[in-house]
């Protein structure tokens, strides 16, 4: 019954945290998991730098983009956005380009065909693109 308590207190202190383990009277080599250091424990957080180059992430939000990728259409091929749906949106972290595709609704008419606008990520650059 003794090693079951004592596990039940080990994973309290992991899941729960040190303050709560405190406030239930546990000693304080149970308070912190035994495989974390405490130097890892008290050190700050630091935030994530936030560098365009070389990271996977990209600076715009998929929403901005699908503006953005939106009002391009309207303003360079004149197109009612009303006749196409979106097809799909996908970022590629190695040239920092968004692309989003288009297609037309259905019943597909001969002058409408898929386009495409790519969104440069760190200049919000775009250009329409046919299928």
């Amino acid at each position: 019954m003794m090693q079951t308590s004592l596990v039940i207190r080990v994973v309290l202190c992991t899941v729960v945290g040190t303050a709560i383990a405190e406030e239930r009277g546990l000693p304080p080599q149970l308070q912190r998991p035994p495989d974390m250091a405490i130097e890892r424990l008290e050190r700050p957080e630091r935030p994530p730098v936030r560098s365009p180059e070389g990271s996977n992430h990209a600076v715009l939000t998929q929403a901005e983009v699908v503006k953005l990728s939106k009002s391009a259409a309207r303003k360079e091929k004149d197109k009612k956005l009303d006749d196409y749906d979106l097809k799909s949106v996908t970022f590629d972290p190695t040239n920092r380009e968004w692309t989003v595709s288009f297609d037309p609704k259905p019943p597909r008419r001969a002058s409408e065909e898929c386009f495409l606008v790519t969104v440069k990520d760190e200049t919000k650059e775009t250009k329409v693109l046919r299928c």
